[in-house]
């Protein structure tokens, strides 16, 4: 079975371009919406982030995030999603779905358990495939 990704984030952004290429690299299928050019709306937001932990999603390292004292107190809810459609750099990034099945930011081994991709690490820090195939 085919398995797909979308992916939401700013292609500017490395993390993201890492992101595509791992799971390029394992046979995923990567729709990317680029946020600078087709930012999400509230509807979408809610729709993609659900009723999660904000402190998941959110940068606290974004200026914004202190400019507006979300590390002393948060909004209601509604309002944190207005707040994050009027400054997306609010958002950590990538965010990356797959059925139900959601992660924020980039970590190889969370992509890598999402998507069932076997790897290992030869300790030079690339992950190299291992579909049962062996080296000769």
């Amino acid at each position: 079975m085919l398995k797909r990704a979308q992916m939401y984030c700013k292609k500017s952004n490395s993390s993201c371009e890492e992101a595509i290429s791992f799971l390029e690299e394992n046979g995923v299928i990567v729709s990317v919406r680029d946020m600078d050019k087709n930012p999400l709306t509230r509807r979408e937001l809610h729709r993609i982030l659900g009723y999660q932990n904000p402190k998941y999603y959110l940068d606290m390292t974004s200026p914004i995030y202190s400019k507006k004292k979300l590390d002393i107190k948060l909004p209601p809810r509604e309002e944190l999603l207005e707040m994050i459609v009027e400054h997306p750099e609010l958002l950590r990034q990538p965010i990356i779905q797959s059925g139900r099945l959601m992660t924020i930011g980039v970590g190889k081994k969370q992509l890598a358990e999402m998507f069932q991709i076997s790897t290992s690490d030869n300790g030079s820090g690339k992950n190299k495939k291992t579909h049962g195939v062996r080296n000769k």
